[in-house]
């Protein structure tokens, strides 16, 4: 709409920008690139650009770098949605919540880094900072999820439009429903870890092990990803077919609800192939998507967009 073209591009560039620098701190992670930089931050190997860099350097680098970019895009954004909103405007407050979430992200890697929670580290201590991290990214998402409803159900000039308010069995339900994504999204970090320090040589001895009270913890923890997954995704199922009729534009949830059947039937095929690299970025990517889209039906069944 005129009036906020600069906030609404932003937010569209950090969306994509995001995505793929989860995506690729995924591949720092799978490729064991996580050390490239040694242990300084926010510099690489003591140098603003490293001079004699080695593929694990270049992956990690990479990484850097383009959070880096993100970092000014974002305060970029902050700056814009003032601009253009105003100060008190709700766009311009979840902006700069946006830019707090994401210098905890900044923060959190730097941990991993300083810390030395990279490559074949298998402790405890890593296994809750990924958990957060992960967590923390789906806050990161959300909240630009929050600034691009936003430009739907409150644009310049315009107020918010409340749907049908929410009763009290709606509202526990989809608190719950997201609580339980953030946890299922922690569980998968740790998963993801376990399987990519401890890969099993065939699907039996992958599930043998995690019943093995002699395996590593990474491991034996792995399995409540699926069983909370289930849980999750069975709950928004649910709450996406009771809301269908009153969001709009339609045909959103039940989009939704084909992409939660997609979701589900490609974390079971990647089980299956024992998480190869491909599909342990695209399953982390359709999460992510799965994410932002949930989003963005609980706030048009909150609130109704000017479409």
């Amino acid at each position: 709409m005129k009036g906020q073209n600069g906030t609404r591009n932003l937010i569209y560039f950090n969306a994509a920008l995001a995505l793929f620098i989860i995506l690729w701190g995924a591949w720092v992670r799978l490729s064991g690139s996580g050390a490239g930089c040694g242990d300084h931050w926010p510099l690489c190997q003591g140098e603003v650009i490293p001079t004699s860099a080695s593929l694990k350097t270049i992956i990690e680098f990479t990484h850097r770098l383009t959070s880096g970019l993100f970092g000014i895009t974002v305060l970029m954004q902050v700056w814009w949605a003032r601009k253009e909103f105003g100060p008190k405007h709700l766009m311009t407050k979840g902006s700069l919540v946006f830019l707090f979430i994401t210098v905890v992200e900044a923060l959190l890697g730097a941990v991993l880094v300083k810390k030395g929670l990279v490559e074949q580290d298998d402790s405890v201590l890593r296994a809750w900072v990924i958990g957060a991290h992960l967590v923390n990214t789906l806050l990161l998402l959300g909240s630009l999820t929050w600034c691009w409803c936003l430009l739907k159900i409150a644009p310049v000039g315009k107020r918010l439009r409340l749907n049908d308010p929410l009763s009290k069995k709606e509202k526990l339900l989809s608190t719950l429903a997201v609580f339980l994504f953030l946890i299922v999204g922690a569980f998968g970090a740790i998963a993801a870890l376990g399987n990519t320090l401890f890969p099993s040589d065939s699907l039996v001895a992958g599930l043998q092990s995690d019943f093995d009270e002699k395996a590593p913890f990474l491991i034996r923890l792995r399995i409540y990803h699926p069983i909370l997954a289930v849980l999750m995704v069975s709950l928004w199922f649910g709450l996406l077919s009771v809301w269908k009729e009153k969001i709009k534009p339609t045909g959103l949830a039940q989009g939704t609800i084909a992409l939660l059947y997609g979701a589900v039937g490609f974390g079971f095929l990647n089980w299956i192939l024992m998480a190869p690299t491909w599909g342990a970025l695209l399953h982390l990517f359709i999460a992510d998507l799965l994410w932002m889209l949930l989003l963005i039906n609980f706030w048009f069944r909150c609130y109704r967009p000017y479409l």
